[in-house]
């Protein structure tokens, strides 16, 4: 799927919608994914297909063992351009010092760096990609200082038209085992593995696809990592399928892909699993009639896909959270949050969203289960879940494009919001927000200014938590 084609068919589902001005032309530009996660209405596709922040969940490291308890978060790290880190106290909001990670003369995936963090808070990994290899470069977070680079590559097969002795590595998704042992990063044709102990790449493994955004199962057992886009993309208008395919983590081997049917301009950007592990669920966009708006649903027992639960929202459906009961799932779309019944994968009746708040293109929900907020270009909407009421829009100055991250603290207390300038804090409790976190300050201003866009930007393009 190009460029052009993915375009048209945006423009097509976006028909009945307002129009976004020059928002639409920045935000496809703003970078082409299997997306979110993180990632992107128009500007809510680009978002998800380029939002790679990994968000680890709790998770058990053994079967029937829960997993040590995490040390409590207390650092947020912001990923600014391709090598910079700036940490953040998340109890004050007071800016570290800015701290060097990835080498210079890095490029990221779609100009945007990728970072997640060790289930003990220990050590942040950041990632890119040099002269068609793989960065991935560990930072203490105790001295704050980055480590050896460890570098991602595997010779071309032989007969490759590329004619080079390495094939490109571009890294797409980052995420880490939850016992902190290992760390896995999809790329176009596989994924590597990386044991976090001796900071060493193993062989990839091999997958024929564009992997794209991973998730583990609580139980730590699988793996299961998206290609966002049908196989036989360049046919002709008809269904197809796009893959999700399941890692045993105890071996590293892929297992028979799951195959999910979409149409031509069919896009997977999320994928969330429930706390017990029963269910995964990925949100297709612009899959066209009849899986428009649809969330496939996989049972984790056999790996079968069950009947796709389709949605009344209108805009195109981007990204979605799962309670910490497990009991809901809400999709957003650009006009709506739609809860879906883990028991039953039914949708119930959508939360519609004012049209004067903007199209809605990402989601957070806080760690009580209680508030939704949901980001659109004009601010972020907070919507109460036992009563499924919708709230003011919170509006932003100088909000940052997608697909600039958007998160909840671990604690819960804050929203943290990207704009041209830094991080701007809302409080869960009052849905104020705070004094803005100037990190343009720290880095010496703007790190992207793109040429005749009348737009700067600092290149927020991560944020992950540690301790």
């Amino acid at each position: 799927m190009d460029e052009t084609s993915l375009r048209a068919g945006l423009e097509r589902s976006l028909l009945a919608e307002p129009p976004l001005g020059n928002l639409v032309g920045r935000s496809l530009r703003a970078g082409r994914k299997l997306r979110r996660r993180r990632l992107a209405g128009v500007a809510a596709l680009c978002a998800v297909a380029a939002a790679v922040v990994v968000a680890l969940p709790t998770l058990v490291s053994g079967a029937g063992k829960p997993a040590p308890a995490a040390p409590a978060a207390r650092t947020a790290y912001v990923v600014v351009g391709a090598n910079t880190v700036v940490p953040i106290n998340t109890a004050t909001n007071a800016v570290g010092t800015p701290i060097k990670g990835l080498p210079n003369g890095v490029l990221t995936r779609e100009y945007l760096a990728l970072a997640a963090s060790a289930p003990d808070g220990r050590t942040l990994y950041e990632v890119g990609t040099k002269d068609g290899i793989g960065i991935v470069v560990p930072i203490d977070t105790a001295t704050q200082r980055a480590g050896r680079p460890i570098t991602l590559s595997f010779p071309c097969p032989p007969g490759s038209p590329m004619r080079l002795s390495n094939c490109p590595v571009v890294p797409r998704d980052v995420a880490i085992d939850p016992n902190g042992k290992t760390a896995y990063v999809s790329f176009d044709g596989g994924v590597f593995t990386i044991n976090l102990a001796r900071r060493a790449a193993g062989k990839p493994i091999r997958i024929p696809c564009e992997c794209g955004v991973m998730a583990f199962t609580p139980d730590r057992n699988t793996l299961y990592v998206v290609d966002p886009f049908p196989i036989a993309a360049g046919q002709p208008p008809k269904f197809q399928a796009a893959i999700v395919t399941p890692i045993r983590t105890a071996t590293n081997t892929a297992l028979a892909p799951i195959k999910l049917p979409l149409l031509r301009m069919g896009v997977l950007l999320d994928i969330a699993i429930t706390p017990n592990g029963k269910t995964a669920y990925i949100v297709d966009a612009v899959g066209g009639w009849p899986y428009a708006n649809v969330v496939f649903p996989i049972d984790i027992a056999t790996n079968r896909k069950l009947a796709p639960i389709r949605l009344k929202a209108r805009g195109l459906s981007t990204r979605l959270v799962v309670s910490p009961g497990g009991g809901t799932a809400y999709v957003v779309s650009a006009r709506a949050v739609t809860p879906i019944n883990t028991a039953t994968n039914k949708a119930g009746p959508p939360i519609n969203l004012p049209d004067r708040d903007g199209l809605a293109y990402d989601i957070a929900l806080t760690p009580n289960g209680k508030t939704i907020y949901v980001l659109t270009p004009r601010g972020v909407v907070p919507i109460r879940i036992a009563s499924r009421t919708v709230l003011p829009m919170i509006r932003i100055p100088d909000l940052e494009l997608p697909p600039a991250p958007f998160t909840i603290t671990p604690d819960g207390r804050n929203v943290y919001v990207v704009t041209d300038a830094g991080v701007l804090p809302i409080s869960t409790a009052t849905n104020r927000a705070g004094n803005l976190i100037n990190i343009s300050a720290v880095v010496g201003g703007p790190r992207s200014c793109p040429p005749l866009s009348g737009i700067c930007s600092l290149g927020i393009s991560a944020i992950t938590f540690a301790r």
